[in-house]
């Protein structure tokens, strides 16, 4: 039996290449991964994938045969990812309304997150502010709401933002050495560690998807793909302060997937709020499997 999948998180390709798997498992490289984003949602090219969290859910809104993991990939809070040039016009987070802010697209994970923080902290609409997108969403046929704008073609939301032509951007890997680049909201460390404390959430970022016909044909495939994934993830000190950015298992996401499947209905990317249970039970349908906990497992070549 012959599994294709396709990763950019490297330690995630180098545990499923390295695992003695009872399959063929072919693992795709693509960097930076959200290239392979399309043929993941809208063609199901491959078995098992690295995806978006707001990207699921957009596809699984739209119909299309694609099931969670609850494994985490990628994970981080996102309080520092809204910047702005020192003396740029946005002084505080409340002078973000009739702002140009820049994003890759109306529905990138990173941005979504950030939006539902400024609304449910701050109190801003995002109607009231001038979103820019460079990109389409993954989701073929999804449309952005009305008043997002388009930039030109070719143009790119690192080079407009420190050319000044935006007032703030969301900019999380592809954040500029500037000296003029500050954040938007006021010390973001705080904010973040305070936000987590309140709600609990971690903002997910990337995770993994595997086909609804592979889910339902290879139950204990699924779940030992899911341990062997998690067991890749960067280990939290058992002593810590800082919380776990890897979660693994539905009982550990849960909290996050309400909160992202609440924002994302918000800001009109789905059409309406998907919930963790809606997504758990899905998958262990599919699969006959319990996914509430994953037991890391460590690669057996």
């Amino acid at each position: 039996m012959s599994v294709s999948a396709v990763f950019g998180s490297s330690s995630a390709i180098a545990a499923l290449r390295g695992h003695a798997f009872d399959v063929d498992l072919h693992v795709e490289e693509v960097k930076p991964i959200h290239r392979a984003f399309p043929t993941v949602v809208n063609e199901q090219r491959y078995d098992v994938a690295e995806l978006a969290l707001v990207t699921f859910l957009q596809a699984l809104d739209a119909g299309r045969p694609l099931s969670l993991l609850p494994v985490t990939l990628l994970g981080r809070f996102q309080h520092h990812c809204l910047v702005t040039l020192d003396g740029h016009g946005v002084a505080s987070v409340g002078d973000l309304a009739g702002k140009r802010v820049g994003v890759r697209s109306w529905s990138q994970t990173t941005g979504v997150w950030v939006r539902g923080i400024l609304h449910d902290d701050h109190g801003i609409d995002p109607a009231r502010v001038e979103w820019v997108v460079y990109e389409n969403g993954h989701v073929t046929g999804a449309p952005d709401p009305d008043f997002v704008v388009r930039a030109p073609a070719g143009a790119t939301v690192p080079t407009d933002f420190v050319a000044g032509t935006l007032d703030a951007a969301i900019l999380g890997n592809e954040l500029p050495e500037d000296p003029r680049v500050r954040t938007v909201l006021p010390d973001p460390a705080r904010s973040a560690a305070s936000w987590y404390g309140r709600l609990g959430a971690i903002p997910l970022n990337h995770m993994v998807v595997v086909s609804d016909a592979f889910a339902a044909a290879n139950g204990d495939l699924v779940a030992e793909i899911c341990e062997v994934i998690a067991a890749a993830a960067p280990a939290t000190p058992r002593i810590s302060s800082s919380p776990n950015f890897y979660p693994a298992g539905f009982d550990a996401i849960a909290t996050s997937l309400d909160l992202a499947g609440r924002y994302a209905h918000e800001q009109g990317i789905i059409s309406r709020p998907v919930t963790a249970d809606e997504i758990r039970t899905k998958v262990e349908g599919l699969t006959g499997r319990d996914l509430g906990r994953v037991e890391a497992k460590a690669t057996a070549a």
